[in-house]
């Protein structure tokens, strides 16, 4: 297979596009709150106070990775745990303010790092290029079983 036929491949596309995101990841702040840290703030920046439980489903993270990205978070102050005053045999995670500023301030750097990636881009081509992506992951995260 020549390199025009595997540049006919989305799949071999978005895999170069991955490896481009992550040479521009490589900053500071991405090594310091990864993407799992991230994807669990974000999650927790939409919620009230929700069950651990809740969590994981709602990120598809396995409940044992989850809790160590809980205690990071925790440790740093992004997030607190409670008992659930309803059933005091669960947790109960929020995030907090310092956990919503490290969020912002992930997401402000993700949001440049999409600028030099997606720089030959026009805007309305990268909203389709987002839609097509979403429905595209979406169809698959429906379709994951955990």
């Amino acid at each position: 297979m020549s390199i025009d036929q595997l540049l006919r491949l989305p799949s071999y596309l978005m895999l170069g596009l991955v490896r481009e995101a992550r040479r521009l990841a490589r900053s500071e702040l991405a090594r310091d709150l990864p993407v799992p840290q991230v994807t669990v703030l974000a999650f927790l920046a939409e919620q009230e106070a929700v069950a651990q439980k809740r969590i994981s489903d709602g990120v598809r993270m396995d409940p044992s990775d989850l809790v160590s990205v809980l205690d990071d978070l925790e440790r740093r102050g992004f997030a607190q745990r409670r008992r659930d005053e309803r059933d005091r045999r669960r947790f109960t995670v929020s995030i907090t303010d310092p956990g919503r500023l490290a969020l912002h301030e992930r997401l402000e750097t993700a949001r440049a790092h999409e600028e030099e990636l997606l720089a030959p881009l026009t805007s309305q081509e990268r909203v389709e290029l987002t839609t097509l992506l979403r429905k595209a992951y979406l169809h698959h995260a429906d379709l994951r079983v955990d």
